[in-house]
């Protein structure tokens, strides 16, 4: 320990900040995947740099509310590949939450699903990730979504979404939960496939235990699942709230937490009244829309309320997904 800490004393600030940052990560892989993840790339500064002509507003693409930015670039060095670094705008806190989104970004980059990790950068104050550049779903500093997305697309990207957070809840030996299933993290390719990334407050659940507990709480308002609020526990159950409020999101584009027509109450007399068209995005139904796309549309809503424990026992993403591919394809 004594010729560690003599070795990062005597290094370079970029070497010192490489021996840190990779030790944190290092320290993150064996806790969320015993050391066995996919290899992770690493870039220089002056890469980084380069790559998004030194942070160059003009680059930049996105913000989200912990004051990350995306930037937009091409890695010389890949075939002037287009991608997008995620950066920390202030500070250098929250290092052990950037490795954590690393590490499992590192293990679930080969599902289709998810957003690719190319490589980090560990020589910053705070690490940068490289990813495939994907453009974000969200259009405003409200992170609602995009107004021009069409009912079929909005039903893909929800069925890609709980194809990732299914394959988080039971590829693994340990269950991962997101705890932050939001607009403003999820991405479409150039191909248009919809793509789950941030995993900065993600959590694992060791094996066969069904939840831990964390008093502090995590996420975003409005997507909270309430037994996760009020006691602290994290199950499965809290990215199926989550996966809810975010399918009512894609029908309506309004905003939880601030709209009152997204209250459990306000839906269930929607329900009970048979006006959930009340609920939908009026510019999504803009054009014709015959009585077999309302249906869908209605059975999408339902299977929200569902989830967010409306209607009957909640469900399982696994349930969740199959009903979703079930409702794409009537």
């Amino acid at each position: 320990m004594n010729w560690r800490r003599k070795k990062i004393k005597e290094a370079t600030e970029p070497q010192r900040l490489f021996m840190e940052n990779g030790s944190i990560l290092l320290q993150e892989l064996v806790k969320c995947c015993n050391g066995k993840t996919n290899p992770i790339t690493t870039y220089s500064p002056d890469q980084i740099l380069k790559t998004t002509n030194n942070f160059n507003k003009s680059n930049l693409v996105g913000k989200d509310d912990c004051d990350y930015h995306y930037y937009r670039g091409t890695l010389d060095n890949d075939d002037n590949r287009l991608v997008m670094i995620k950066k920390k705008a202030y500070g250098g806190r929250h290092v052990r939450k950037i490795c954590r989104d690393i590490s499992v970004s590192s293990m679930v980059s080969g599902h289709k699903n998810f957003l690719k990790l190319l490589g980090c950068c560990l020589e910053l104050t705070c690490p940068a990730l490289v990813c495939e550049y994907a453009e974000s779903i969200t259009v405003n500093a409200h992170h609602q979504i995009d107004p021009t997305l069409t009912w079929n697309k909005r039903i893909q990207i929800a069925r890609d979404i709980s194809n990732s957070l299914a394959y988080l809840h039971t590829a693994f030996s340990t269950t991962f939960i997101h705890r932050n299933v939001h607009p403003r993290n999820v991405f479409l390719d150039v191909k248009g496939v919809a793509k789950l990334g941030d995993f900065r407050n993600c959590v694992t659940i060791p094996q066969g235990e069904s939840f831990v507990r964390e008093y502090k709480l995590e996420g975003t308002y409005g997507y909270l699942d309430p037994n996760y609020m009020s006691k602290g526990m994290i199950t499965e159950n809290v990215d199926v709230y989550g996966f809810g409020v975010f399918m009512l999101v894609l029908l309506s584009r309004r905003t939880p937490g601030l709209d009152d027509e997204l209250h459990p109450d306000f839906l269930t007399r929607l329900v009970e009244d048979g006006r959930f068209v009340e609920i939908l995005d009026p510019v999504m139904l803009e054009g014709d829309f015959g009585e077999g796309e309302l249906c869908r549309m209605e059975a999408f809503f339902l299977l929200s309320l569902k989830c967010i424990g409306l209607r009957g026992e909640v469900p399982e993403m696994m349930e969740v997904s199959k009903e979703l591919k079930r409702i794409e394809r009537s």
